[in-house]
């Protein structure tokens, strides 16, 4: 799946015109000395399936090809005295992995990524968030075939994910979040569902 540059900006900008929009028409005043500033770490992990098309060289051994694989995460954000909200996520994943075949040699190998990503996170109504990131993914394939050999690319690449947040207490929160990881320059994407803690570790007016 391949999103450009240009669509993935369009986007965005929609979904922030619509949650401003939706936040204009409450005509709610903040009043930015009584809301508390704070830092919030998330982490956590969950499970995330390949969605673009696997490109294969060397050939593969039939139905080896492997497109779910675990995910981690960790996101820290600002929350400033007004909506929209800033910080950085990075984390780890394999894109897809598969064994490979030709002629008596066989191996395996696996694409790898680190998301590093500038985040603004939203709140579009109670316990609801939508994110999105810019940035990019530190990509590495990992080729076990007749010997190991192991080569890096750092691509650009966003995100977009909405999470439900269950609070704990006033500083715990356990996070349901469904992202969507796009490196678009080598085209490749992945779907996640994950399971995430927030702590607020940090905050004060």
């Amino acid at each position: 799946m391949y999103t450009s540059k240009k669509h993935l900006f369009l986007l965005f900008l929609t979904a922030i015109l619509a949650v401003n929009k939706s936040f204009g028409q409450t005509n709610v005043k903040i009043d930015s000395n009584r809301v508390r500033k704070s830092f919030v770490l998330q982490l956590g992990g969950g499970f995330g399936s390949y969605t673009a098309v696997v490109h294969i060289k060397p050939p593969a051994l039939s139905g080896s090809i492997r497109r779910y694989s675990a995910v981690g995460t960790i996101r820290l954000m600002w929350y400033p005295s007004y909506r929209l909200r800033f910080g950085f996520e990075t984390g780890y994943t394999d894109f897809y992995s598969y064994k490979v075949k030709n002629g008596n040699t066989t191996g395996s190998l696996h694409l790898s990524a680190v998301p590093l990503l500038f985040v603004f996170s939203m709140q579009v109504v109670k316990r609801v968030n939508i994110y999105a990131g810019i940035g990019a993914y530190s990509e590495a394939t990992h080729l076990n075939y007749d010997g190991t050999l192991v080569s890096r690319a750092l691509v650009l690449g966003s995100n977009i994910a909405l999470s439900y947040t269950w609070q704990l207490s006033d500083r715990l929160g356990i996070m349901a979040e469904a992202e969507w990881m796009n490196a678009y320059d080598t085209r490749d994407a992945s779907l996640n569902l994950q399971t995430k803690l927030a702590w607020r570790f940090l905050q004060w007016r």
